[in-house]
Order: structure tokens, then C-alpha cells, then sequence
């Protein structure tokens, strides 16, 4: 990624999960996740193995990705989420988070992954968090802060 200062008009650059496309903030999702807490870097295999796409279309969005400024990419090094690009992962985190755990814990039910992520992308944030008030556990295994300040996914 270059140093130089970016051309391309802001309005390519997202600046919150509202102006993030779904299937951007999926894949900042997956990075999230699959980096972890010490923030290593994610080959496109793994990306490609978790989100279950071709190895083209993970190497394309990473390059896609990486223009916008919200990865770090190096070839054959992996890819590494940029702050801009952590905060969206955290955003699209907590909300997956909020209504994972509300499926299990209000609705005694089970959700699939993608599924809970996508209720969470659809949901107007105000939604998200009247879903996290009707929570009274703590939520799963993904638990960021809002991107808003709001009270992190936790007991």
C-alpha cells in the first residue's frame, strides 16, 4: 500500500457500516475474525476457506479492499485490517454479535453465521441496539464495542 496521499474522492471510502457495502463488510468481517485479537495477517486461502468463495473473487475483493484503504495488503503475505477498516469489522462485529445472541438467548433458537450477519447488516442500528436491550447475557464469542460508544456486547 502507498504512503502517498489518496486521490480518489471519500465517497468510496466508507465511512461507517451504513455506506459499507454488505458483501465489503462481510469480508472485513472474516479478516476480523480469523486474525484475532493479536492482529496477524489472513492469506486469501483462508478468507476464500471461511466466507466459501472462489479463490478469484477473494484475491479481487482484497485488491478492492486494499484501493479503498481499509486493508493492508502484501502478495503472498496476507492481508491486515487498516484502523478504518477494524473499526467497520467491529461495527459489523457487534451487530452480528447483538443478534446472534438474541436469537439464542431470547429465542432459545440458533442462527447460522451468515444468516445473523446479514439480519445484522439489514437492521437499522437503532434496531440493533433495542435487539441488545432485550439481551440480558452476555453475548457470544464476538463481542466488540459499537462503533457509536455504545455498551459493549457484554454481562
Amino acid at each position: 500500500m502507498s504512503s502517498e496521499p489518496d486521490p480518489r474522492p471519500s465517497a468510496s471510502r466508507p465511512q461507517s457500516l451504513a455506506d459499507t457495502e454488505r458483501g465489503i463488510a462481510r469480508y472485513l468481517f472474516a479478516i476480523s475474525v480469523l486474525s484475532g485479537p493479536d492482529s496477524d495477517r489472513v492469506t486469501t486461502g483462508e478468507l476464500q476457506e471461511y466466507l466459501n468463495v472462489a479463490p478469484a473473487s477473494a484475491t479481487e475483493m482484497v485488491a478492492k479492499l486494499d484501493e479503498r484503504g481499509l486493508v493492508e495488503y502484501e502478495k503472498y503475505q496476507g492481508v491486515q485490517l487498516t484502523d478504518r477498516g477494524g473499526a467497520l469489522a467491529s461495527a459489523a462485529g457487534w451487530r452480528f454479535c447483538v443478534v446472534s445472541t438474541f436469537f439464542e438467548s431470547v429465542l432459545d433458537m440458533t442462527v447460522a453465521d451468515q444468516t445473523a450477519f446479514d439480519i445484522g447488516y439489514a437492521l437499522p442500528k437503532d434496531g440493533v441496539s433495542r435487539l441488545r436491550a432485550l439481551v440480558d447475557s452476555a453475548c457470544l464469542e464476538l463481542c466488540p464495542t459499537a462503533d457509536d460508544g455504545s455498551e459493549p456486547c457484554v454481562a
